[in-house]
């Protein structure tokens, strides 16, 4: 009896088909938060610490840089080895790098550390985040498909992004809410949580989580899944891009072009932006529902994209401004999903993992895009980020109605 309780207990990880284990669902939403809080405190500490503002944003790109070199590189070592394992080391990574970043914004704050060492240190430690952190969601991708292959790949695939949205959406009012204990506290905490969840998912692994279904040849294996699926890691690419430039360009826009008092414009950037994330979980979430075909979903979203955009500037006021960016929660959130799930479909269930960090190292390359190709220019041309927008997502609109694509792309 003992024995078939604890068999019980080990057998969280490989769920029954039809559902995802509720640990790894919970894992992501943790390290989500664990990796936006950040972008909430580094704008307050790097003033009190005498931090440009180019320092503070080469703190984020350097991570994301790291994040998308290593991302295919967890996504591959996921599918050779234990997939559990990975996702436990990148929970870990996350969690020593938060945890030493808030070490460095306790003692700097208090005269203990040099001013002039926190950069080069933030820089470092936040990369930690980009090589270790960068494994949690291919590793969290090919175990879901392998813990429930009988589920439909949309719905899989849309849990574990609904699952991540709903960190990162939750990271910023997180770190809100502990900043009064001190800037490290966010930092601390989300740190005690991810190895506490890491521990959770270790425990809970039976033997053999996480190895592959069939073995795939580790001699060209990279080459052949990037070979089968480089339309869609363009267009990810697309959408990050797209993504990041409504993320950095929009409290620019409220500001310079509304015409706003302070107080009132400071409200609606922070309305905007939730709005952005909030519609895209609520998008992703009735795909899950309603299972519609991954391509449908890909052109949808990139249209609604692109004609919010249009939409921004034409009319750049307030009462068009805030639906127009609803929408483009709404086309985001069901656009990257139809990719990654039609990209998904077309490779082998040991395969997943790859294909997972294939895709984000291309979404996390956006990033990088919108702050060295988009931003630097804005003062010059107001217009060019939203112009950006429109053209990435008819141009991935296009490019969607043209992907290869496996019939019967919301089945499993």
């Amino acid at each position: 009896m003992a024995g078939a309780v604890q068999d019980e207990t080990r057998d969280e990880l490989a769920a029954s088909p039809g559902r995802l284990p509720l640990v790894l669902l919970g894992s992501l939403v943790i390290t989500g938060i664990g990796q936006t809080l950040l972008y909430a405190l580094l704008p307050l500490a790097s003033r009190q610490l005498g931090m440009s503002e180019y320092q503070a944003s080469a703190v984020f790109a350097l991570s994301a840089l790291f994040w998308s070199g290593f991302s295919p590189v967890w996504g591959r070592l996921s599918d050779r080895t234990q997939g559990v394992w990975v996702l436990a080391l990148g929970m870990i990574g996350q969690a020593a790098s938060n945890l030493a970043v808030g070490l460095v914004f306790f003692f700097a704050l208090r005269g203990a550390l040099p001013h002039p060492w926190v950069f080069p240190l933030l820089l470092t430690l936040r990369g930690i985040n980009g090589v270790l952190g960068s494994a949690v969601l291919p590793s969290a991708q090919g175990l879901a498909l392998r813990s429930a292959p009988h589920k439909p790949r949309i719905a899989i695939i849309g849990s574990i992004a609904t699952c991540w949205n709903i960190g990162t959406m939750s990271g910023p009012g997180f770190a809100t809410v502990l900043i009064g204990l001190g800037t490290g506290a966010p930092l601390f905490v989300s740190a005690g949580l991810a190895v506490l969840a890491a521990g959770v998912v270790l425990a809970r692994a039976p033997a053999g989580a996480g190895s592959v279904i069939r073995a795939v040849p580790r001699r060209g294996a990279a080459r052949l899944v990037r070979a089968r699926i480089w339309p869609f890691m363009a267009m990810i690419l697309a959408t990050g891009t797209a993504n990041a430039i409504v993320a950095q360009a929009t409290a620019y826009v409220i500001l310079d072009r509304l015409s706003l008092p302070p107080a009132r414009a400071h409200a609606v950037i922070g309305i905007a932006l939730s709005l952005v994330a909030a519609r895209s979980v609520a998008a992703q979430t009735a795909a899950i529902r309603l299972r519609p075909a991954a391509h449908r979903l890909m052109t949808a979203g990139a249209a609604m994209i692109a004609i919010a955009a249009v939409a921004i500037l034409l009319l750049p006021n307030v009462y068009v401004l805030l639906p127009a960016l609803a929408v483009t929660g709404m086309g985001l959130g069901i656009g990257s999903l139809g990719i990654s799930t039609a990209a998904s479909l077309l490779m082998r269930p040991a395969q997943q993992g790859a294909v997972a960090g294939a895709l984000a190292s291309a979404s996390s390359l956006g990033a990088i895009v919108s702050a060295l190709g988009v931003m630097p220019f804005y003062h010059v041309m107001p217009n060019l980020p939203y112009l950006a927008v429109a053209v990435l997502g008819a141009g991935v609109a296009v490019a969607s109605r043209l992907a290869p694509r496996r019939s019967g792309l919301a089945a499993p």
